[in-house]
């Protein structure tokens, strides 16, 4: 006999599976898309940028912004990050966020 009942179950577990895997796919794009407008943002206002901010939330941002930029060997864009935040933000060290690999792989 046909359990029509466990059929629709797993319909229903994969449709919720795929609107997952979606869902997780957008949130990886703006990310990534967020990085490369933030950078944008440093790069042509500088100091600007990061005035009136928390400066911990500009923290974390850079850290979670260098982690993309080394998985992606964008060693430019690392290095004018390390400089911005050189000049503008002495004494915050950076460390890439590791959790950022992570987040984009799974």
């Amino acid at each position: 006999m046909i359990n029509y009942r466990d059929e629709e179950d797993e319909f229903q577990m994969e449709e919720s599976n795929e609107l997952n895997r979606q869902v997780i796919e957008m949130a990886k794009k703006e990310f990534i898309a967020g990085c490369y407008d933030a950078y944008e943002i440093l790069a042509t206002k500088g100091e600007e940028a990061i005035e009136g901010t928390d400066h911990k939330d500009i923290q974390k941002a850079i850290n979670r912004m260098m982690a993309l930029f080394v998985m992606n060997e964008e060693y430019e864009r690392c290095q004018f990050i390390k400089s911005f935040v050189d000049k503008h933000m002495p004494g915050f060290e950076i460390i890439p966020d590791i959790t950022v690999e992570k987040e984009l792989t799974v």
